[in-house]
């Protein structure tokens, strides 16, 4: 147990010292993605990106993307991620972008649309109910 033990702390340690605050994070990110297999079939590097949610009423979209609060406050969301959702918005999407922290509890949202970014923070998950109840309620009227 000593031998891990070890490995662990100068693991940390390293960590540590080159400033990365989240190792189980960086962890994660240096993982493989899930279409890893694909690299080469499209242009510039671009791989598919994953869908956490999607809601469609009366032909009205709402994209879903859970991130860590501090990309959404920080605006580090990457590049080819928001141009992604910029696109959508200009056919019409929403996009939610809901920020929490490392506990999984929502602490922030974005609202993304033609209009431009509403930003509501501090957010739980009452007011994230909220707004999806104001979006569906729009999007059931026809009034988006």
């Amino acid at each position: 147990m000593q031998l891990h033990d070890s490995h662990v702390h100068k693991f940390l340690d390293a960590c540590y010292e080159a400033g990365i605050k989240d190792p189980v994070r960086f962890l994660l990110d240096k993982m493989p993605r899930v279409y890893s297999f694909l690299k080469g079939a499209f242009p510039r590097g671009i791989l598919p990106t994953d869908v956490d949610g999607e809601v469609e009423i009366n032909d009205y979209f709402l994209r879903l993307e859970f991130k860590y609060e501090d990309c959404l406050r920080e605006g580090r969301i990457p590049k080819g991620q928001a141009k992604y959702f910029e696109a959508l918005i200009r056919k019409g999407f929403t996009v939610f972008l809901v920020g929490h922290n490392s506990f999984g509890e929502i602490t922030c949202l974005q609202e993304w649309t033609l209009k431009g970014v509403k930003s509501v923070d501090p957010c739980d998950g009452k007011r994230f109910y909220e707004a999806c109840t104001n979006w569906a309620n729009a999007a059931q009227r026809k009034t988006l």
